[in-house]
């Protein structure tokens, strides 16, 4: 594949041309951001390639890396359809960008140090087709640790869009969460003036008018190590969790409060494990 100089020579030339929903299988398209993420670039590459799900349009959205990542592209570059290696503004500017490449009839995107299940593509059609009001579905997700070690096996709750958008931050999980390429014609892309927290302000809007649909099943695997946006920016994310919260919030901060704790009890009670080992960690002073 040609490295490709700007988004537009992308879309001219390449959008469409390889792969394309057929009968019975509609095209899954999976965008990968990465910016000096080699780290655990090729396990998250891999993760897709390794897909027992047949049609899957594979696009990755490099930053202009210096760590080797541009490297760990073009050795997977015969079995990627689109790549694109330039400077952008945020992970979510580069998200935008393979997302409005996209052919697939369903889109998600999946960041440079998580991982998929061999048959999360498979699971998330077949939940698509079994729901076909669904817009957007999400899944359970494991939390694994640098080395691939489980940390907690987290289950998420059903979406409800008032308690969503009272809660401390996003009660969904990015790498298990996909949608319909029609979602972005009722709102739009991710808002990249917010640098940490556009994917909380997405699937804020993306609940309010379409209709979500829960997976109970585990699809993904979310990476926790030290250099992880959440882990290293987690007072950022609050502030923009905030300014998200004020867009949409039209109650009055009692009546927030009771969201807020329901659903903090109602993610504690389908994660009981989850909590007592938290709470081990903390006795233990064991840092995540």
């Amino acid at each position: 594949m040609k490295l490709l100089n700007g988004i537009e020579k992308m879309r001219k030339y390449y959008k469409g041309a390889i792969k394309k929903s057929r009968a019975g299988k509609p095209l899954v398209s999976i965008v990968t951001p990465v910016l000096n993420g080699n780290t655990y670039f090729e396990q998250t590459i891999l993760s897709v390639l390794g897909q027992t799900y047949d049609n899957i349009e594979y696009i990755i959205i490099d930053g202009s890396s210096t760590d080797g990542s541009l490297e760990t592209i073009k050795k997977y570059a015969d079995k990627i359809e689109y790549w694109l290696s330039e400077a952008d503004s945020t992970m979510y500017d580069a998200v935008n960008k393979g997302l409005k490449v996209a052919s697939g009839d369903i889109l998600a995107y999946l960041c440079s140090d998580d991982l998929y299940y061999p048959d999360t593509v498979q699971i998330v059609v077949d939940h698509f087709q079994k729901y076909p009001n669904a817009e957007l579905v999400y899944g359970n997700c494991d939390f694994i640790g640098p080395k691939g070690e489980i940390i907690y096996k987290y289950r998420f709750p059903r979406y409800r869009w008032q308690q969503y958008i009272c809660f401390s931050c996003s009660s969904l999980a990015e790498p298990a969460t996909f949608w319909r390429s029609s979602i972005h014609k009722k709102i739009g892309y991710f808002d990249t003036s917010f640098r940490y927290a556009a994917d909380f302000d997405f699937y804020a809007k993306a609940g309010k008018y379409c209709c979500f649909s829960r997976i109970k099943k585990t699809i993904a695997r979310y990476r926790m190590h030290a250099s992880a946006i959440t882990a290293k920016f987690r007072e950022k994310i609050k502030q923009e969790t905030d300014i998200v919260r004020q867009k949409y919030v039209r109650i009055n901060k009692l009546y927030q409060f009771i969201l807020r704790i329901w659903l903090h009890l109602k993610i504690k009670s389908l994660n009981l494990p989850v909590m007592l080992k938290k709470a081990y960690f903390r006795i233990k002073g064991i840092k995540l």
